[in-house]
């Protein structure tokens, strides 16, 4: 668990070495998290219930985030999950509160750091600081698909802004107009329902195969795809049901 910020950042860097972008926007998060082990799902869980959830299960970790809030915020939610699952804490509130909320404070200083890298965001910054740094900051949030108050506050903790332009930032948040003049497009993850990639398609292939029923599929899937959806299963020869079943010996 990282002790302070300087560990925090230094763990984001270890996690994106991990998932193999030490540099650059880390695009598709729940992709990124599978391949370290963890099992990221978005459900639309309602406004009022709360951010997400980790365990640990049989070697795996698993992540539930409300998908019913922004995208940027999903992609936060997630991130902290991973920072859980990285140095195996499953969070417990009531620990949490015996260390004045230390876990779940260096987990969010950890998060910032593995969605946007000091170095990627310093380089961004430097190209439009000069002329316009709100196009600035909104290009960092479009680029690095991050919540904007998340972005303003990492500008501020980076030395790049100071708390008076943090402040006057957030309450200026981007618009329609303002992508078009920067000619990027926001691209949304973790739209609800959500599941892995690599795990839907170990379920699809369980179903494919036989191992799994279409409506064990369909619930192992959480409702992103209806039975009529599924693939056609492989037919079996004859020789290999006769073998299945054949006594053993």
């Amino acid at each position: 668990m990282p002790m302070d910020y300087a560990q925090a950042e230094a763990l984001a860097e270890s996690a994106r070495s991990l998932m193999g972008v030490p540099r650059g926007p880390l695009m598709d998060l729940q992709a990124a998290v599978e391949n370290v082990g963890l099992l990221g799902f978005s459900l639309d869980l309602g406004a009022e219930n709360g951010d997400g959830a980790y365990i640990s299960l049989d070697g795996w970790g698993v992540a539930v985030v409300n998908g019913s809030v922004d995208p940027g915020r999903r992609r936060f939610d997630l991130a902290h999950e991973l920072g859980h699952h990285l140095v195996g804490d499953a969070y417990a509130p009531e620990l949490d509160v015996m260390t004045d909320g230390q876990t779940e404070r260096m987990l969010n200083a950890f998060v910032p750091y593995v969605l946007m890298p000091r170095e990627d965001i310093t380089e961004v910054w430097a190209d439009f600081s000069q002329a316009d740094r709100r196009l600035g900051a909104i290009a960092i949030a479009t680029r690095f698909r991050a919540s904007w108050t998340a972005v303003c506050s990492h500008l501020c903790n980076l030395g790049l802004i100071d708390t008076e332009e943090r402040g006057s930032l957030s309450g200026a948040p981007p618009r329609k107009g303002d992508m078009l003049e920067l000619g990027e497009r926001w691209v949304t993850e973790l739209e609800p329902p959500s599941v892995p990639p690599d795990y839907g398609r170990r379920v699809v292939g369980a179903y494919r195969t036989g191992k799994l029923t279409a409506a064990k599929s369909i619930d192992l899937l959480w409702g992103t795809i209806q039975e009529r959806d599924l693939p056609e299963p492989v037919a079996i020869p004859l020789e290999g049901l006769q073998r299945e079943f054949e006594p053993l010996h």
